[in-house]
């Protein structure tokens, strides 16, 4: 979490710098900001899945397999309407040497409707085939911050003190319509069309509101006070990428499946507001409010996994997954050719992000009684 602690005190010196020279009367227009505070969360498609801890990359044989792997919905033999709701909530604990201040747990929760399809297999020439049409919920950019920072000169002669509350709060969907089929008895291929658009019936977007109160002065005298808001709105979201995949039955134990879901470029609109009220010690008060409107390219990287599942018996399945998003490649750039490394809002020349591997362990047992089928489902990742 010390990355996170990082980007508090960046963001605690930007806004001081904002506040100062907004006083001042020496900022005569907004600075450029091109981020997103942090890189969004992905969520995972379907209860079935994440039970197993996400590895499904060789089982994928209900709907959400347009997600996790295309080729898989050819397992699927009769025409299926799903819908997965999920909630989720998280604790981040946030520590820092240089301000102890800041240190504490944060929290953040949401709920949504993570995946929703329709299915419908058939035959071809004695081929099983599927098409489906499928509403995905894959990235979450909810986040919560509240802190507060104090800071000293050099010589301790003048002291800041600020809170800082951060909210974060949006989503990227996509609408995908997805086609399999079956080559062989033992090898099938799959691909979804993610369509990334807000003009259906959600909003692909997130908003970042920063609100910030404190005092600058001497030790021991009367110091100035300062408010300020800044308000991110990154709306408009549009692009299209694919997930492809494959699926090979080995023999009657061992399945190995694959899938790349495809970098893209997204278009985005971007406004923001900063709005700042300084008071002297005397109460005398300047307010300042600056704006932006821009159209913002995102590039959203590429990932890919290989799976390998184990059927025992009838009863009992065991998978195994590895799986790697570049996030070096996930980048903003702005109408001025800006183009800046968008979890840490640096030049990307000044700044790297690492990729990212998951590494995913699940397993399925069924009881399967006269009437039912009863599923315990497990699963880590790390």
């Amino acid at each position: 979490m010390k990355r996170h602690t990082r980007r508090l005190t960046a963001l605690y010196f930007f806004c001081s710098m904002i506040l100062l020279t907004a006083s001042g009367g020496l900022c005569q227009e907004i600075p450029q900001k091109v981020t997103v505070a942090s890189s969004p969360n992905p969520v995972g498609s379907g209860a079935r899945a994440i039970g197993m801890g996400g590895a499904f990359i060789a089982v994928a044989d209900d709907a959400t397999a347009a997600s996790w792997n295309p080729a898989g919905l050819t397992q699927l033999r009769r025409p299926e309407v799903s819908i997965a709701y999920s909630y989720f909530k998280r604790r981040d604990d946030f520590s820092s040497s240089a301000h102890p201040e800041s240190n504490g747990m944060q929290e953040t929760s949401a709920d949504e409707i993570n995946y929703l399809s329709a299915a419908y297999p058939f035959q071809i020439f004695r081929r099983n085939m599927i098409v489906s049409i499928n509403y995905q919920y894959l990235y979450a950019f909810d986040r919560n911050l509240d802190s507060d920072f104090i800071s000293l000169s050099k010589d301790k002669s003048m002291r800041g003190i600020q809170h800082m509350n951060f909210k974060q709060r949006g989503k990227l969907a996509a609408l995908s319509p997805a086609y399999a089929i079956q080559i062989t008895p033992n090898l099938s291929l799959g691909a979804t069309l993610n369509v990334w658009t807000d003009k259906l019936f959600w909003r692909n977007g997130w908003t970042a509101d920063t609100r910030i109160k404190g005092a600058l002065g001497r030790v021991g005298k009367p110091a100035s006070s300062f408010t300020a808001r800044d308000y991110d709105r990154y709306h408009g979201f549009s692009g299209l990428n694919m997930n492809l995949g494959l699926l090979w039955d080995v023999n009657s134990l061992i399945r190995i499946g694959a899938v790349v879901k495809t970098p893209f470029t997204g278009e985005l609109k971007h406004d923001r507001t900063v709005t700042t009220l300084n008071r002297s010690p005397s109460g005398t008060g300047t307010k300042t409010k600056l704006r932006i409107h821009e159209n913002v390219d995102m590039s959203m990287p590429c990932s890919y996994g290989i799976g390998t599942a184990l059927r025992f018996t009838d009863e009992f399945t065991l998978s195994f997954d590895v799986f790697r998003t570049e996030w070096s490649h996930f980048k903003l750039e702005d109408e001025k050719g800006m183009r800046k490394n968008a979890v840490t809002g640096k030049p990307s020349h000044e700044s790297k992000t690492y990729a990212t591997h998951q590494v995913r362990l699940g397993g399925e047992y069924l009881f399967v009684l006269t009437k039912t089928v009863i599923p315990l489902r497990a699963g880590v990742f790390y």
